[in-house]
């Protein structure tokens, strides 16, 4: 990573000695690493640092990582991994439900959390750097905003998330199972069957129609693609 531009790295973590240790390794890889142990410092180093990535605590005293996250979650998409000694299914099912990519249980391998790290940064890289439109809607990653000619659309982080992927997929025809795991990523497996129908359904009401073309096709018995023409930054067609 040396001759790159360094990544950074916030961990919250109210165990000074756990943090402490961790941000020496990370360093040690060339992360730039901050580390705070309550949420007021976590939100105040999104609104005037620079963070990459999160990695998040779930016990922190009085406010849980849980309730952080959703605060995180109304205005950054910043990608977070959960760090927590709570390892049953229930409590990693609320960690993706409350916004996090990913997540690790204490003891961890430090190869395992940094292979997890390198590929959500990887991954909010590809998105940060690309910009596409289709019909009257423009999907700009960096920002990660969709718009139309209207404006700004109000959307919520899943259906941000069922856009992207779509239009990054475009004229592919994704299947349920691919939509799950591209959207709620390893949590995808304990999301309810329906959940995906209704956020498809809302979605395709949002977005409208195109020269009377829905933008989302619903593809019996496979899943779903993205109906319109999807152009790059340069307006050549993907």
């Amino acid at each position: 990573m040396s001759t790159k531009e360094k990544k950074h790295l916030l961990i919250v973590e109210d165990d000074e000695s756990v943090a402490e240790g961790l941000a020496e390794i990370l360093t040690g890889y060339e992360y730039d690493v901050l580390c705070t142990d309550n949420g007021e410092g976590a939100m105040e180093q999104l609104r005037f640092g620079r963070v990459d990535l999160i990695i998040l605590d779930i016990c922190l005293g009085e406010e849980n990582g849980f309730d952080l996250c959703r605060k995180i979650r109304k205005r950054w998409n910043t990608p977070i991994i959960f760090l927590t000694a709570l390892s049953n299914e229930i409590e990693i099912v609320r960690g993706f439900h409350a916004g996090g990519d990913d997540y690790i249980t204490k003891p961890f391998r430090m190869q395992e959390l940094l292979v997890r790290i390198q590929a959500l940064l990887r991954r909010s890289a590809n998105v940060q750097n690309s910009l596409k439109r289709s019909g009257e809607l423009i999907y700009d990653g960096k920002r990660q905003i969709l718009y139309n000619a209207q404006g700004k659309m109000d959307l919520t982080g899943t259906e941000l998330k069922i856009v992207r992927l779509l239009m990054e997929q475009w004229p592919r025809i994704l299947t349920r199972e691919e939509m799950f795991l591209g959207v709620w990523d390893h949590s995808g497996m304990y999301v309810e069957e329906n959940t995906l129908n209704v956020n498809i359904s809302r979605l395709r009401d949002k977005l409208g129609k195109s020269n009377g073309i829905n933008y989302i096709e619903t593809v019996r018995g496979t899943g779903y693609r993205w109906a319109v023409p999807v152009t790059d930054e340069e307006g050549h067609d993907r």
